[in-house]
């Protein structure tokens, strides 16, 4: 299995209910589209001793390397219209094994 993470963060004063939305139905899509995979939404916050400050959001997929979602264009598109409704999304991938760390974590 292939592991990717999104993480979104806001650049605009939007309300942050109304990005939820979008990203609850952009990972619903991506659900339909990938029914094997494993996608899931989680909302970022930072705690404070007065608030609980919301940060932003984590998409998380769990692919087949087979899997048509990797090979069209879909994850592209979903990445395009987040930063056309003001987030700044970053692809976080995991890091090929290397001859230091001979495919274990660090």
């Amino acid at each position: 299995m292939l592991q990717l993470a999104i993480r979104c963060q806001p650049r605009v004063p939007l309300d942050p209910d109304e990005l939820e939305g979008w990203l609850e139905l952009e990972v619903k899509d991506l659900r339909a589209q990938a029914p094997h995979a494993t996608v899931r939404l989680s909302r970022l916050t930072q705690g404070r001793p007065d608030a609980h400050l919301d940060i932003g959001w984590l998409i998380e997929l769990e692919l087949d390397p087979d899997e048509p979602l990797l090979a069209g264009d879909r994850l592209p598109q979903a990445l395009r219209d987040m930063r056309l409704l003001g987030l700044q999304p970053t692809l976080l991938t995991p890091t090929p094994p290397t001859a230091h760390t001979n495919g274990q974590a660090a």
